[in-house]
């Protein structure tokens, strides 16, 4: 009871503090800074707030150059309060029209403006302008990336982060080590994947503000977002009407615009980056049994893909002793018994969940699905699968089923980590530490990294598509390793104006 009144205090102090005038805006101009959605090789969505009416323009230009490509005010969606004049429900993507917003500040204006005839696998540059005047700040953060042609090949790296939303010291220091990463790297990361959870407690509009937008506003000024809802979210928002702060400020694809099979909603979808396969499902509120629509369509998509890699992601994991227990939740063991047999006989390289609070990485899986959860014959490779540490992992190429399929819980993006004594049979890697994970695929080479919030690199796992044959399960596999870092991390959630308040984990 006390944390749920500490949580609504918090939520009420949000909504106070962040009413006004949104922090994080360019020259009071902004009230959410501009941030990317819905990526294809010819377009990309450009998303931003306002607390008064525009003069909107966008436009889009190579670096250095004249404009391309101009949007103007007819062009875009304008989403407001049903009490600001609001007149439809409707989903975003569509351009033109006045559209309601669930909820937002008094006064908001939410502009949607995608821009069109881009070419393919080319960064450009983009500015945002009222009336004539660029309002868009001039640091070089404004700039997208189109997606490359689906069967192109070229290597990319893409960052995911998991139950981070919190406005935390914890969620800006994992912020922060990816930033430094990815400056002393020099390494151009070309997505970020978001894993759900990024509006704690309720997933309500100024949660979104103060645990999202506000923490990584320079990111996503410049990487588009590809997210998935969590149960945080799912406080507020319905994935069966697609309605609510989460789909009032995600644009993702429903008619297979960015590559895959039309989904018809905005709760799960799928879509190519080159050679690579994506899917996202929605773990919290859509039916997860095998004979339901999204399952349907997952196998379906599957079946269409003819990528050389598939990842997927969405928010419950089918395997964790984090936070929370896999064997004993029963969103987990639905999504472990109905959901998993379909990603692995779709040959599903990787997957990617949350909302267990912790990271945690497998051993190359197929077939546990039991509960509870044990490891026989449910491990193809029981190595570390680390390429400086033992050694990768080896699959076929292409996508075959039932070949092998990494788990890794992202869950510990910001929010108070815990993990029970003993780690989960088919996770060779525990560690209660803040960060995040970064993926790079290059050809027949998949490589993921835990990054934590200091910076350091804590594990990495590749899987290289070399192999002749599918392994074999192991009738006895070795145990998980040693689990790294104590049974609980507390972190602070720090509101405007307010004392800190623990967050709920």
């Amino acid at each position: 009871m006390t944390r749920i009144l500490l949580s609504s205090v918090v939520s009420l102090l949000l909504t106070v503090a962040v009413s006004p005038a949104q922090s994080g805006d360019s020259g009071g101009v902004f009230s959410r800074q501009p941030y990317l959605q819905l990526a294809t090789p010819t377009t990309v969505t450009i998303v931003w707030r306002t607390r008064v009416a525009m003069e909107p323009e966008v436009r889009v230009s190579l670096k250095g150059g004249a404009a391309v490509v101009k949007v103007p005010a007819e062009k875009m969606t304008v989403r407001r309060l049903a009490a600001d004049g609001g007149v439809s429900a409707g989903t975003g993507g569509s351009s033109g029209g006045t559209k309601v917003l669930h909820s937002a500040p008094a006064g908001t204006w939410q502009y949607e403006a995608t821009v069109s005839g881009l070419k393919p696998d080319t960064k450009y540059v983009y500015e945002i302008l009222d009336g004539g005047k660029v309002v868009t700040p001039a640091d070089g953060s404004c700039v997208l990336q189109t997606n490359p042609e689906p069967g192109a090949a070229r290597p990319f790296s893409f960052w995911v982060v998991g139950d981070s939303g919190t406005g935390s010291d914890s969620q800006k220091a994992v912020h922060n080590s990816f930033k430094a990463w990815r400056a002393k790297a020099k390494k151009d990361v070309d997505f970020y994947v978001h894993v759900g959870d990024m509006a704690y407690n309720f997933g309500r509009d100024a949660e979104f503000q103060f645990g999202f937008f506000e923490v990584y506003a320079d990111t996503l000024r410049g990487l588009t977002c590809w997210p998935a809802m969590g149960n945080h979210e799912g406080n507020t928002s319905n994935g069966s009407t697609g309605v609510g702060p989460y789909y009032d400020a995600y644009v993702t694809p429903t008619q297979g615009e960015a590559g895959g099979l039309a989904s018809g909603t905005e709760a799960y979808y799928s879509w190519d980056y080159g050679r690579t396969h994506f899917v996202c499902l929605n773990s919290h509120d859509a039916p997860r049994k095998a004979d339901g629509a999204m399952a349907q369509w997952l196998k379906a998509d599957l079946e269409k893909t003819k990528a050389d890699w598939v990842i997927a992601y969405w928010h419950h994991p089918p395997y964790t002793k984090g936070s929370h227990d896999s064997d004993k939740e029963k969103d987990l063991i639905e999504v472990r018994e109905h959901l998993l047999p379909i990603i692995e006989a779709g040959g599903v390289d990787l997957v990617l969940t949350g909302h267990s609070h912790v990271y945690e990485r497998s051993f190359l899986l197929n077939g546990a699905y039991g509960t509870p959860t044990v490891s026989a014959n449910g491990v193809l490779d029981d190595g570390t699968g680390d390429p400086f540490k033992g050694g990768p992992y080896h699959k076929m190429p292409g996508l075959v089923a039932n070949s092998g399929t990494v788990q890794i819980v992202a869950g510990h993006g910001g929010q108070a980590l815990s993990r029970k004594e003993h780690p989960s049979p088919v996770m060779w890697k525990t560690i209660t530490e803040w960060g995040s994970v970064i993926v790079n695929v290059n050809g027949r080479t998949l490589t993921a990294m835990m990054l934590d919030a200091d910076g350091k690199e804590r594990d990495t796992v590749q899987i290289v598509k070399d192999a002749k044959s599918v392994p074999k399960k192991i009738a006895v596999p070795k145990a998980p390793g040693e689990p790294e870092g104590p049974l609980k991390m507390k972190s602070r959630v720090v509101v405007p104006g307010a004392a800190a308040v623990p967050d709920k984990p």
